[in-house]
């Protein structure tokens, strides 16, 4: 996440095989250094309220600093609490169109959304959408990012259909402002990541692979990434093994991994 940049707001959705490849020291290291830059954010909290009293930028700030650092660690509940506190510093402050309003709010969706609370995560997300749009206009790569953001609410309410014509607009929206901006490409890729798993879970698997195929392409060949161990390739995977199970192949975790191991020497050539 970037504060500030409604681009980094995305809710990715994972295929059944996503694997955990950081070892247990690294995760006891992450989990460090979140409990220590927690520990700051607090320090910095409490400075800026006795400096500047409660109603401060400042403070909307320190607030929205915690609720992402609780967000990252999933302590929902708390990251809710602090992002509302700074939703109210910055609202009063700052006017309720300043786009800080707009990327908490959002956040606290997300948030929301994680809790299983989805109506009050579709709330949050329908009022980003009226925020920016009449600040932007509706032909802007931030609505395409806010327009993949409620389609994930959407499937997660169950309304498969929505999901899918939200997504569906948001990579229409991309391709009209297009731009080779890094930060837009990574974003195009996890949307269509995002649809490819709809259509996967619906059993539309040669649109799937298509789309994972386009958004492999964007991150390893526009932006250089490292795919070898991406969701994309995994994900694929899990669609050609399902595949084959479909077509008399008996273990879905064998193939899954022959795919896979298929996939990355692929990648490396």
């Amino acid at each position: 996440f970037i504060r500030g940049h409604l681009s980094s707001l995305l809710c990715k959705r994972q295929m059944p095989m996503k694997a955990n490849h950081k070892t247990m020291p690294q995760n006891l290291l992450n989990y460090g250094l979140l409990t220590m830059k927690k520990h700051e954010a607090q320090s910095e909290l409490h400075r800026n309220l006795h400096r500047f009293g409660p109603r401060h930028p400042r403070v909307g700030e320190s607030h929205a600093a915690l609720g992402l650092l609780y967000l990252f660690s999933e302590k929902y509940a708390d990251a809710v609490t602090h992002l509302a506190k700074s939703l109210e510093v910055y609202t009063n402050t700052l006017g309720v169109k300043h786009p800080e309003v707009a990327s908490t709010l959002m956040f606290k969706g997300m948030a929301h959304l994680a809790m299983g609370k989805l109506d009050d995560s579709m709330a949050c997300m329908l009022r980003v959408r009226r925020m920016r749009e009449d600040a932007l206009g509706h032909d802007q790569p931030e609505i395409g990012l806010i327009l993949n953001n409620l389609a994930c609410v959407q499937y997660e309410l169950g309304d498969y259909k929505k999901a899918e014509s939200l997504f569906q607009e948001a990579l229409d929206l991309q391709r009209e402002v297009f731009t080779t901006e890094p930060s837009f490409l990574k974003g195009v890729s996890i949307v269509l990541c995002n649809i490819s798993f709809l259509h996967a879970k619906s059993g539309s698997f040669p649109k799937a692979l298509i789309e994972l195929e386009g958004a492999l392409q964007i991150q390893q060949d526009i932006l250089l990434e490292d795919t070898s161990y991406s969701d994309v390739t995994e994900n694929m995977a899990h669609i050609l093994a399902i595949h084959q199970l479909q077509n008399g192949a008996v273990n879905l975790d064998e193939i899954t991994e022959e795919y896979i191991t298929m996939l990355r020497k692929t990648e490396t050539t």
